[in-house]
């Protein structure tokens, strides 16, 4: 006599299909998002890299898959730290707002990124690896840097006016003072920085107004 034993496996089929379908959902969110997303192994394999991430730095996805992130894609003088970021996230501690370069494929720009490295783990909460959620902040580097520039060239024409040149603040404390105000007051800036400019260096003759109008 032949015994059939069966067992209905009905949810479990549902349930592989739903987790299906999240993996599907997921795959297509990372994608299509309108950030750079990439990941690592645990030995800092890449194994993840969206579209954003091949379209701002030029590698593809099949380029970079098995290749070491740090090595193979971070600038010498940011090995050490992203590698620390990375190690870090591959042990369970994450870290937020890191700013790191990647260079393009063919060396022509930099792009300056901010992320997000996050821990990824197993159903079982092992450890798998990282992933990465960037966000492309080149232009905003950039125009960092040109207000910079902007900034170091006023103070230098400033400084070098063939004419005084102070400031105060709200309170009339002195917030500005240039060579030429230097040179003809004989004091330094470093002596009136902060101090008030008419009690401390306006003449009792002059610390009022001498216009007086009348209606």
């Amino acid at each position: 006599m032949t015994l059939l034993l069966r067992q209905d496996i009905t949810d479990r089929k549902k349930a592989e299909l739903e987790q299906n379908r999240i993996a599907q959902d997921l795959r297509l969110l990372i994608d299509n998002a309108n950030a750079p997303i990439f990941g690592i192994d645990t030995e800092g394999k890449v194994n993840e890299w969206n579209r954003k991430a091949a379209e701002i730095v030029g590698y593809t996805s099949e380029e970079v898959m098995g290749r070491d992130l740090v090595e193979d894609f971070i600038a010498p003088e940011y090995k050490v730290s992203v590698k620390e970021v990375l190690v870090n996230a591959l042990q369970g501690s994450e870290t937020a707002n890191f700013e790191f370069p990647l260079f393009t494929k063919d060396q022509s720009a930099r792009v300056e990124v901010l992320l997000n490295a996050t821990t990824r783990r197993d159903a079982y909460e092992n450890i798998t690896g990282m992933v990465g959620v960037g966000q492309d902040i080149t232009d905003r580097k950039t125009a960092e840097g040109e207000l910079n520039r902007v900034a170091q060239d006023l103070r230098l024409l400033i400084d070098t006016a063939n004419a005084p040149i102070f400031g105060i603040d709200k309170d009339g404390r002195v917030n500005e003072w240039n060579l030429k105000a230097a040179h003809i007051a004989g004091y330094t800036r470093d002596e009136v920085l902060g101090c008030d400019l008419v009690e401390d260096l306006i003449t009792p003759d002059y610390k009022v107004g001498r216009c007086r109008l009348t209606p």
